[in-house]
């Protein structure tokens, strides 16, 4: 009787996925914290792109502007994420942009994002996260 216990658990156990999740910490660079307001961030899991649509992110959440500084992410699987950043200094909860479209408050992305350079391939944003601990930085353009 007891091997059958041990055979069933065993079985049991077996049956089930265990995912070694990672811890990874955002570093943000160039926060302006004269500014006010919070930090809202977004994570995406890796799907094909297609302009026309908008991605629908596994993680949202906001950040008090005084602990943004260094971000700790929600425990994801490993796999490859997209990770967006936006100082949201007036609190209104989304990006607000000028009159020609362009961003009015600071925002970055994972992976090959650089201020200045519009990427036509927003697929380079994507980074491969570990299982363990690591490191992310951000730099914030306004």
């Amino acid at each position: 009787m007891k091997i059958a216990i041990i055979l069933l658990y065993t079985i049991l156990l077996s049956s089930f996925t265990f995912y070694d999740y990672n811890q990874t910490t955002l570093n943000l660079s160039n926060l302006n914290l004269d500014l006010g307001g919070d930090v809202r961030v977004q994570v995406f899991k890796k799907q094909p792109i297609n302009l026309m649509m908008e991605l629908e992110p596994i993680e949202k959440f906001q950040v008090p502007l005084i602990d943004a500084a260094h971000i700790k992410l929600p425990a994801l699987e490993p796999g490859e994420y997209m990770i967006s950043v936006f100082h949201d200094n007036n609190k209104n909860g989304k990006m607000d942009y000028n009159l020609l479209g362009k961003p009015k408050e600071g925002y970055g992305f994972s992976g090959e994002f650089y201020c200045g350079n519009k990427n036509s391939k927003p697929e380079s944003y994507y980074v491969f996260l570990n299982s363990g601990n690591q490191q992310l930085s951000i730099n914030l353009c306004y």
